[in-house]
């Protein structure tokens, strides 16, 4: 099963179809993918839709969805010339139930900066890890955004 740069997959939530664009894959071989702003009652989109700014970029496990039918292949769309692939990550650093502040992670080399306050760039950096096709549902039902991510 091949999955090509650019192919738009739609996820079904309570509210409509959410979508996903792979935009590449890791050097572990896990799917980057942009999680796009659309919902919408069929899973049908467009290069507009696709155009707009991505809600966040996280690692899915693409082609495990596809067989498992938890993702439908929607189309192949052109990647926006402004979008890059971000190369670094936050997670909250929690130790013994304490919040201790939060890791700015390297994807590349998983070196982490611990920092206690976020910047505004900081407050734009996706989570770090490999969510599931549950969680990703809840997120977009939830409307879940990075900014509110405190």
């Amino acid at each position: 099963m091949t999955i090509k740069k650019g192919e738009v997959f739609a996820i079904e939530t309570k509210l409509g179809f959410g979508f996903l664009q792979c935009v590449g894959v890791d050097q572990f071989g896990v799917e980057i993918v942009r999680v796009l702003e659309s919902i919408k009652a069929t899973n049908e989109i467009s290069q507009a839709e696709v155009d707009l700014p991505e809600r966040y970029t996280v690692h899915f496990v693409v082609k495990a969805a596809l067989r498992r039918k938890l993702i439908a292949r929607t189309g192949t769309f052109h990647i926006p010339k402004s979008y890059q692939i971000p190369t670094k990550a936050r997670e909250k650093h929690i130790a013994r139930g304490k919040f201790l502040g939060w890791h700015i992670i390297d994807k590349k080399t998983l070196k982490r900066e611990t920092k206690q306050e976020l910047s505004p760039e900081d407050l734009k950096l996706s989570f770090h890890g490999h969510p599931n096709d549950t969680l990703l549902k809840e997120y977009l039902e939830n409307n879940w955004r990075l900014e509110n991510w405190k």
